[in-house]
């Protein structure tokens, strides 16, 4: 798992000049308790005032077989508007899911793909599932997702800075963050399955 390999593979959306602020979240990822992994997170200042995102999960575990999942979400904002996205989810090396979005020049509306799906999204989007880990969310917001091009609802939960976030099937995660606004944990349920990911390593450059 190593980490020189989730920084290779972050690179399909990334095609602008870098400008000099970047910052980097490593995350634990376990299942059921055991570690099985680890998730890059990562930000940076781009020209022209966009700013790139990206998350990269690369797991291998054994449930019902052993497998390999690689899963990579990458956002570019511009004017803190989501100019283009993709998420890909390959296991043992097959395409599991591909997802692209991407606002026309001009335009208000987006142009999305998913799989072999294409489709329009009309309205500016202008928070999304990678940011959650650089940027608290407000009590309650609505959070667009790179991977269904639906909303989730997020709201906080009693406890200090813990929020749930539900999703168009009712799945539920609960993201946790520290003072400065950063995700310091995630706890999820995939079927009756418990993962976590958990923060480890914070960079800025």
């Amino acid at each position: 798992m190593g980490r020189l390999k989730l920084v290779f593979i972050t690179v399909i959306l990334l095609v602008f000049s870098f400008i000099g602020y970047s910052q980097e979240l490593v995350y634990d990822v376990t299942i059921e308790g055991r570690p099985v992994g680890n998730m890059l997170v990562t930000k940076k200042v781009l020209d022209s005032g966009k700013v790139y995102f990206s998350a990269v999960m690369d797991l291998e575990y054994k449930l019902f077989r052993p497998t390999q999942m690689v899963q990579l979400m990458e956002a570019i904002y511009q004017n803190d508007t989501l100019r283009q996205a993709y998420f890909v989810d390959k296991r043992n090396g097959e395409l599991i899911q591909e997802s692209k979005i991407e606002r026309l020049q001009g335009k208000e509306y987006y142009r999305t793909t998913k799989d072999s799906t294409k489709n329009w999204h009309e309205k500016p989007v202008l928070n999304s599932l990678v940011k959650l880990y650089f940027n608290q969310p407000q009590k309650r917001d609505s959070v667009f997702s790179e991977i269904t091009h639906k909303y989730n609802t997020i709201a906080k939960l009693p406890e200090e800075s813990r929020f749930m976030m539900v999703n168009e099937e009712g799945e539920k995660s609960i993201y946790e963050y520290n003072e400065n606004g950063i995700c310091v944990q995630r706890n999820f349920n995939l079927g009756a399955v418990e993962y976590k990911i958990k923060l480890i390593e914070e960079d800025k450059k």
